[in-house]
């Protein structure tokens, strides 16, 4: 027995040094920036390239540079140009995907910022984004080659009143979840204050389960840029001179806060590693929002802030679906429910054994009655994803579908888990 464990853990040594061989013949510990616009209506998807640039210290991976989950609307490949080896790929979410399910993009066109990063390549790559079609199968919409021994291109230097403080660290950015605070609506007078704030969510954060038991896989900076106002828009039209530009009532939903300017949001943390990007705003409207692989923000001092970081950074972490069904939305979020979803907390019963079947007690029926019986077990819960019928939940109530603190369901702490090893893997 000793003989196969130690043939284990030498195994494990050899696929350990061999992925971390892999990373260090295709990429350097720097960053790669790509900024493009995204235009087009709910039909047609289109990608102009703005501008690549070099931006120091990568955050992510070395281990798993191969995305292994394909959650989101598109979808980020790099391969090397020579084998054509995928050695780089990250699916994400974005405002303009989320846009184009909207009434508004049966009749106009559009066009959003966005931007990606990936590890900066020692040698020729050719860079795709696909876009997912309605049955979930991915369609390549763009595509360019970079060789970095021939492309000179500007180094992206955070702005001189940036400010950084590091929250928590627990080793190398590269095995950890790296946890990027931003600051929006705060005054150069209120630094002190966003700092706090951060703390203050972050010692939420790991009360949390199953954040609680994984705090040494995390790191924490929390990075300060001042506004020249407090005021956050109402609207996209008129925006106030926030530094990040955030504003409400995105899609006419009131409470949706975000973002157009990824840009500037990118140019704020240069030179940071991170995973994971969240916008604290600094007023006690109630509001938030959650892109997958792309945004997380929240505002400091409602009396439901604590619940609303959580829950959005559910979307902009794990890929969680919203589980609520009742209220108001701007989306035409349902045209595909004759294909299985690719958010791992809900279903359309399409590719159920691949979710959360072996989950559900022999005792629980399948579909199960949404009545107080049932709560606090694992089911087949029919609402979720702003539709009563057709999309089902796997419980009676989550923080995902309630404003309820440390509630998420066995599926949802599941797939926040995975997350968490996929990125602190070492």
């Amino acid at each position: 027995m000793k003989y196969i464990h130690s043939i284990i853990f030498l195994l494990s040594i050899v696929s350990f040094l061999s992925a971390q061989s892999d990373f260090s013949y295709f990429f350097r510990e720097d960053k790669l920036r790509f900024d493009y616009w995204i235009r087009g209506n709910r039909e047609n998807t289109k990608i102009d390239s703005c501008g690549l640039y070099y931006d120091k210290n990568w955050g992510g991976s070395k281990i798993n540079t191969i995305d292994t989950f394909l959650y989101g609307e598109l979808l980020l490949e790099v391969f090397d140009s020579v084998s054509n080896i995928l050695i780089y790929s990250r699916g994400y979410s974005s405002l303009f995907k989320e846009w184009q399910i909207t009434d508004e993009a049966d009749s106009l066109n559009r066009k959003f910022k966005e931007s990606v990063i990936m590890p900066f390549p020692r040698n020729t790559v050719r860079i795709e984004v696909s876009e997912r079609n309605f049955d979930m199968s991915f369609s390549r919409i763009f595509s360019m080659f970079f060789d970095p021994g021939i492309c000179k291109i500007e180094e992206k230097i955070s702005p001189a009143d940036v400010r950084v403080r590091v929250v928590l660290a627990n080793g190398p950015a590269c095995s950890k979840v790296d946890l990027v605070f931003l600051s929006e609506g705060y005054l150069t007078t209120d630094s002190l204050k966003f700092f706090r704030d951060v703390r203050k969510t972050s010692m939420e954060l790991f009360q949390w389960d199953p954040y609680h038991n994984c705090k040494r896989s995390f790191n924490i900076y929390a990075v300060f840029v001042p506004s020249e106002n407090r005021f956050i828009s109402r609207g996209s039209d008129t925006l106030s001179e926030t530094a990040l530009h955030t504003h409400f009532n995105t899609f006419g939903s009131e409470q949706y806060l975000t973002t157009e300017d990824i840009w500037k949001v990118r140019d704020v943390v240069s030179g940071i590693p991170y995973d994971q990007l969240c916008i604290i705003v600094n007023t006690d409207k109630y509001g938030g929002g959650g892109i997958y692989n792309y945004l997380t923000l929240y505002t400091s001092d409602n009396e439901f802030s604590e619940f609303l970081f959580h829950h959005e950074f559910g979307h902009g972490f794990a890929s969680l679906a919203d589980e609520y069904y009742s209220s108001l939305v701007p989306y035409n979020a349902n045209s595909d429910l004759n294909y299985e979803p690719y958010q791992p907390n809900i279903t359309t019963r399409i590719d159920f054994q691949g979710k959360w079947e072996s989950m559900i007690p022999d005792t629980v029926p399948i579909p199960t009655p949404n009545l107080k019986t049932y709560a606090g077990v694992v089911g087949l819960f029919e609402g979720a994803r702003y539709t009563d019928k057709g999309v089902f939940r796997p419980y009676l109530d989550c923080s995902m579908k309630s404003k309820i603190n440390n509630a998420f369901c066995p599926v949802c702490k599941r797939a926040i888990e995975q997350m968490i090893k996929f990125y602190a893997s070492e």
